[in-house]
């Protein structure tokens, strides 16, 4: 189930560096015309704006936690998005006695000890490292495991806000 994953990149992308040196000829504060005319749709949002974003996440609690630990344990449907954004349907499964999350996918399975995950990648600067045609950034319900040994990645994304904020916080405990 190696293709399961996506990369996580290190550095920027070429395509960012060549906008860097495009802007780097405009004086501080000038906005090229098609700036002016995309004006806030761009997608690149203020420090004000991601930091609202990010606290309007679900408060949850340690039975909402329970419950989605409980799921795990019995396996439950995630969505892994592949490099080239095609979305499979998958069971996340969580193993106690080996302190591992399993994801099965028709008749593949991949086995990631927790030990093997460097980062959960789940806010919104995070997720834009990962490499995917899938829209990641925008999805709040998306989180990416972040390997150690190879620095893939893989992108899962729950059916709602609350069942992401849920795993965020559980694999934080569990891995603690």
């Amino acid at each position: 189930m190696g293709a399961v994953s996506s990369c996580c990149a290190v550095e920027e992308s070429e395509e960012r560096q060549v906008m860097q040196q495009e802007n780097a000829g405009k004086t501080k504060g000038e906005k090229s015309r098609y700036e002016r005319k995309k004006g806030d749709k761009s997608g690149k949002r203020s420090p004000s704006h991601r930091a609202s974003h990010a606290a309007s996440a679900p408060q949850v609690t340690a039975a909402d936690i329970e419950d989605l630990h409980r799921r795990l344990l019995a396996g439950m449907a995630v969505l892994v998005l592949l490099q080239d954004g095609t979305r499979l349907q998958c069971i996340l499964h969580y193993n106690e006695a080996d302190s591992s999350l399993s994801i099965s996918c028709e008749d593949k399975v991949r086995v990631i000890p927790l030990s093997d995950i460097k980062a959960l990648l789940h806010t919104r600067d995070q997720l834009q490292r990962v490499e995917t045609k899938a829209n990641l950034v925008d999805d709040e319900s998306c989180v990416a495991l972040h390997l150690l040994e190879s620095g893939n990645c893989i992108p899962l994304r729950f059916d709602g806000v609350k069942d992401k904020t849920c795993f965020v916080d559980l694999l934080k405990k569990l891995k603690a």
